[in-house]
């Protein structure tokens, strides 16, 4: 990983650090440019593991917010399957909102697999 992505990782994960939600969603509603910073390689390997993990420990309005943007930057890699784990994890959330949300961003990767 370049400096730059390693900064834009590092910038998301300190931000993810704080106790105010809103700060996160704002922090999520970024991914996209940290996808772009990175790189399609580096997104697979650094960015998605770490979201992973997020999906375990956030609030619903973090999970919303990443369900949300999943179903954005899914086409900034040439592999889209590689959203689809995630946004099945997020899609079984108690949150009616959240499943609500991956399920949208689901089908919206899903119209497109036939053009691959």
């Amino acid at each position: 990983m370049d400096g730059e992505g390693l900064d834009v990782m590092q910038l998301i994960k300190e931000e993810m650090t704080t106790e105010e939600i809103h700060l996160k969603v704002n922090a999520i509603h970024r991914l996209k440019i940290v996808a772009l910073t990175l790189g399609e390689k580096e997104t697979q390997s650094v960015l998605l593991p770490y979201i992973d993990k997020l999906i375990g420990t956030e609030d619903d309005e973090v999970l919303f917010a990443i369900a949300e943007e999943l179903g954005k930057i899914w086409e900034l890699n040439k592999d889209y399957t590689i959203y689809l784990p995630l946004l099945e994890r997020l899609a079984k959330s108690d949150e009616t909102v959240v499943r609500e949300q991956s399920t949208r961003s689901l089908i919206t990767i899903s119209e497109h697999l036939d053009e691959k």
